[in-house]
This record gives C-alpha cells, sequence and structure tokens, in this order.
C-alpha cells in the first residue's frame, strides 16, 4: 500500500505539481476536514464487505506505514528544505511525503475506530439492566491510555495539517514614536493590519562578553475595536490582542542596545486550540502509559527486580541531572531563557538514558544467546515504553514552548525533523513487538516473564535491530544535526 502511495505521489507531482497548501484556506480546509471524517465512515461501514479496510487496522499496515515515514522523513533531514525549493528540498509540499502521512491518519481513524467499537462490545454487558465488567479494570486502562494518545495523535495530526492554511505569520518593524500598522508577509508583500504599535522604548540587556542577556520592546498597541494598550514584549512572552499574538523578534543589531526600532512577528493561529487539545491528550496519555506500565512491572516485582528499577531511575535521573547542568550556563541567551528549558531538556536526557540501557541490553542480547537471559529481555519493552513516554512528553514540551517563542509549535526545523524520525522508529519497534508473532515469543504475566512456545528468550533479532538502527537515529536527532550541511544556519536549535 505504501508503495503504491509512493508511485501515485510521483505521478500527482509530475502531473500537477508540488502541493498548494494555500489552497486549503478556510472554508476549503473545513470542507475538506469534513469529507475525510465521511470518507472514514464509509471505510468503517463497508470494512465487513472490503478486505482493505479492515487490514488498515492491523499492525501489518501501520508497521510499513510507519517506515515509509521514517524513510522520507530521513530525506527530509539530510536535505536542505526551502519553499520553492526542488522536490526533496521541499518535502512538505512533496506528494509522496504528505500521501504516507495521510495514509497514517487514516489508519488513525480507522483503528481509533476499532478500539471503541471493541471497548463498548466487549468489555461492558447487560446483566439484569445493570453493566457488568467482562475483561477487567486494566483493560479498561489500557483502552483508555490507547485512546489518549491516539485520538490526540489524529487530532493533533488532522487540525495542525489543515490549519497551516489558516496560519498568518507577518513582521512589523516599528520605530520609537512612530506608530505603525504596516506589516510584511512571507511573501514580501505588504499587508494592512487590524492593529497598529508604536515601539515606546527598545530594551536590551547583555552579560559581560557583550552577547544579548535580553531584549524587549515597550510598546503601545491600538486597535480598530478601540483598545489602547501598553505593554512590554519579550522573548518567550509574546502578547495576545484581538487574535494576534505579539513576539518579540530581531531589532537593529548594529546599534544593539542603542537601537531604535524593534522587529515584532505576528501570528494568527484560529486552529490552535483544536492543537493544543491533541497535544494535551498526548501527554495525558503519555505520562498514563510511563505510570500504568511501571505499576504493572512493581506490583509483582521480585526484590533483585526493584533494585534493578531503582538503579535505572537513578543512573537515568544523575545522567540528565548532569547533562542538563552542563547546558545551564550563565550565559543563555534569551531564547532559552524559559520555564520551559529545565523539563524540555530533562524530560529528553531522561529519556535518551534509558533507551541508551536498551540498546545495551539488545547488543548484549546478540551476543548472549541464553535463556538465562531472557527475563532481562523481556523487560526491554517495559524500558522502551517508558521511555517512549518520556520522549512523547519532552517533544511537547519543545512544541509548547516553540509556540511561546517562535510563534509556531512545529516547524520542521532539522531537529524537530530527526526527534519526529526517532519517534516514529520507536513506535515501530512497539508496534512490531505487538504482533501476534512477537508476542508469541514472550509473555507478560502479573508482571512477570512467562514461557510461551518454550523458551522465553531473546527479543527476537529483527526487534533488536529496530533497537540499534533507532538509537542511532536518536544520535543524529541529539547531536548529529551539528555536522548536517541541511541544519547549517537553517536550524533555530544551534546556537
Amino acid at each position: 500500500m505504501g508503495g503504491g502511495l509512493i508511485f501515485a505521489g510521483l505521478a500527482l507531482q509530475l502531473s500537477v505539481g508540488p502541493v498548494a497548501w494555500e489552497a486549503f484556506a478556510w472554508p476549503a480546509n473545513g470542507i475538506v476536514l469534513a469529507g475525510f471524517f465521511v470518507m472514514l465512515t464509509a471505510m468503517v461501514c463497508l470494512r465487513k464487505k472490503v478486505y482493505a479496510f479492515q487490514w488498515m487496522t492491523t499492525y501489518q499496515a501501520a508497521i510499513p506505514a510507519m517506515v515509509y515515514a521514517v524513510v522520507l522523513t530521513i530525506i527530509m533531514g539530510l536535505t536542505r528544505q526551502q519553499v520553492g525549493g526542488t522536490w526533496l528540498n521541499n518535502m512538505l509540499s512533496f506528494w509522496p511525503f504528505v500521501l504516507i502521512y495521510v495514509y497514517i491518519t487514516v489508519i488513525l481513524g480507522l483503528t481509533i475506530h476499532r478500539r471503541l467499537r471493541k471497548m463498548f462490545n466487549g468489555h461492558c454487558s447487560m446483566v439484569n439492566g445493570q453493566w457488568s465488567m467482562v475483561n477487567g479494570q486494566w483493560s479498561m486502562v489500557n483502552d483508555f491510555v490507547f485512546l489518549l494518545n491516539h485520538l490526540g495523535l489524529f487530532i493533533a495530526l488532522t487540525t495542525a495539517t489543515l490549519g497551516s492554511a489558516d496560519i498568518q505569520r507577518v513582521k512589523m518593524i516599528c520605530g520609537v514614536g512612530e506608530p505603525e500598522w504596516r506589516a510584511l508577509t512571507q511573501k514580501g508583500t505588504v499587508k494592512e493590519m487590524p492593529i497598529a504599535i508604536e515601539l515606546k522604548k527598545f530594551i536590551m540587556e547583555t552579560y559581560e562578553d557583550g552577547k544579548p542577556k535580553r531584549f524587549a520592546s515597550e510598546i503601545q498597541i491600538l486597535t480598530k475595536t478601540g483598545k489602547n494598550i501598553e505593554t512590554t514584549v519579550d522573548v518567550n512572552k509574546p502578547y495576545e490582542v484581538d487574535g494576534w499574538k505579539i513576539y518579540q523578534y530581531g531589532y537593529d543589531t548594529q546599534m544593539g542596545a542603542q537601537s531604535q526600532m524593534s522587529i515584532l512577528e505576528l501570528v494568527s493561529d484560529p486552529w490552535l486550540p483544536l492543537v493544543y487539545a491533541g497535544f494535551y491528550m498526548m501527554l495525558a496519555g503519555a505520562v498514563l502509559m510511563a505510570l500504568t506500565v511501571l505499576w504493572r512491572r512493581l506490583k509483582n516485582a521480585t526484590r533483585k527486580a526493584l533494585w534493578v528499577y531503582l538503579a535505572l531511575a537513578v543512573f537515568a535521573s544523575l545522567f540528565a541531572y548532569f547533562f542538563f547542568d552542563s547546558y545551564n550556563t550563565k550565559t543563555l541567551v534569551p531564547a532559552l531563557q524559559s520555564p520551559w528549558f529545565a523539563p524540555h531538556v530533562f524530560v529528553y536526557i531522561f529519556a535518551y538514558a534509558l533507551l541508551g540501557v536498551a540498546v545495551i541490553i539488545a547488543i548484549y542480547a546478540f551476543l548472549k544467546k541464553n535463556s538465562q537471559f531472557s527475563i532481562v529481555n523481556c523487560q526491554l519493552d517495559s524500558i522502551v515504553y517508558i521511555s517512549l513516554a518520556f520522549l512523547t512528553i519532552g517533544m511537547l514540551f519543545g512544541a509548547l514552548w516553540a509556540k511561546e517563542a517562535w510563534g509556531h509549535y512545529w516547524s520542521w526545523d532539522p531537529k524537530e525533523t530527526w526527534a519526529a524520525i526517532t519517534w516514529i522508529a520507536y513506535l515501530v519497534y512497539i508496534h512490531y513487538r505487538l504482533t501476534p508473532k512477537a508476542k508469541s515469543q514472550c509473555s507478560m504475566v502479573n508482571g512477570q516473564c512467562s514461557m510461551v512456545n518454550g523458551q522465553c528468550s531473546k527479543v527476537e533479532g529483527l526487534a533488536l535491530w529496530m533497537l540499534i538502527i533507532s538509537f542511532v537515529l536518536l544520535q543524529m536527532c541529539w547531536w548529529g544535526i551539528n555536522y548536517l550541511p541541511s541544519a547549517q544556519g537553517s536550524s533555530v536549535h544551534t546556537y
């Protein structure tokens, strides 16, 4: 299916050109979204007659789709992206890239519907007019966590993609004592704004070496609705009025602290509440996923296992702390001076440390082919689940921070691109481990590893390779992008 979409995308690219996202501005995006839901509903209704629609809800459909997404996104991460670029240099408008992610969204929608049917048909039954539990409380918890993660991702993907056409982003150059109501669009045209801004004073503080510690603008805002507002706009501290968020973007760098002008960025994003709804659902799902996995593993764990879990937690925490401390210098650039800085970095590095442990176990599993190592192998899934939860939390913290700092929650910056690659790669591993073939190798009973088909040993060779490859991709996300030509001068994550 994925290969067919690649060829279809190439045919569209050759025949109609790149995806014209501006054509999806309201109300076109609303019509497309409604049509998308109608299509999903039709596919659900026809699932018993059309095998392909039912097949799309299986791991056999999801895993190849995510692998295609990883490969295409790696291409995106290795090539410099620019608006109006060639096929591989403008992946966001490259039909194969778009179609694969649309396909993943379709799979998400169908899978969510299937899980909902299973929940209502399987968990509860009517006995003497009362609802009775059939599959137990843990199954309900699993379903709740599943829906938070999958439905949250579905909402975020659909609304962020279609809503991007309605985002307005302009830059306004304001001088001291000169009210300005004109702004420059991304296409270089002049746009009259519904608000006027006058710069009262530009503020700049520097470190001893002359590097900027803080720069901000004291401004007066006049709106067509009669508002007269005096406020200060700081980096990481935008001001919102009449649907527009005003960000401190730049200044006259030659004048420095004596600058008599300030560059402000104004952003309008009407779909943001829906995107945030998806983000917060995913955050809740990630937290609950980590907690439920921990609870299950610790509930009936032996004393030796408890010490192992404690050692892992201490190691990951110390690693994250010392790494964070090395970056938390006294000369942070203004963009890093945010309450989001500490949780975003700490959570990510905590996940990296755990995934480092997982890859060491995976490599060791190749070298030690014996049944005595089976118990440790079975714990790999738990480590990856918890790590993925922290990766998700760190990624969403970064998105929320980016929105406050730069006005966009996801811009496919090279760092963000490789973060997405890493996240999807570990999703591939988890989904593979949930396939019937992989699950038959080992199952967890009351938090313990149980023998199913003779010997619960060696997380399958393919799964081990997935962990190793995913960790290599993680290294590209962590520090490798600093050496990629595609990231030089184009990433806000290089300071």
